[in-house]
């Protein structure tokens, strides 16, 4: 994960992938901080596929860091 905090919209959804980008890690280390800090995705009801907003990053970076 970066050392420094990622330049992310608090506003903006990120997909699983984006949001990885995002926070230079991988996908599974993603979902490891998000379940250890208790950060719940948001899910499309449409695709059903899952959304972090650019707040809940923000959040694990400093839960984290």
């Amino acid at each position: 994960m970066t050392r420094t905090e990622p330049q992310v919209n608090a506003a903006a959804k990120y997909s699983v992938c984006e949001a990885a980008r995002a926070m230079q890690c991988s996908r599974a280390t993603l979902w490891k901080y998000a379940n250890y800090f208790k950060v719940v995705p948001t899910s499309s009801r449409v695709t059903g596929r899952n959304y972090f907003t650019g707040a809940q990053l923000l959040r694990i970076w400093r839960c984290a860091y």
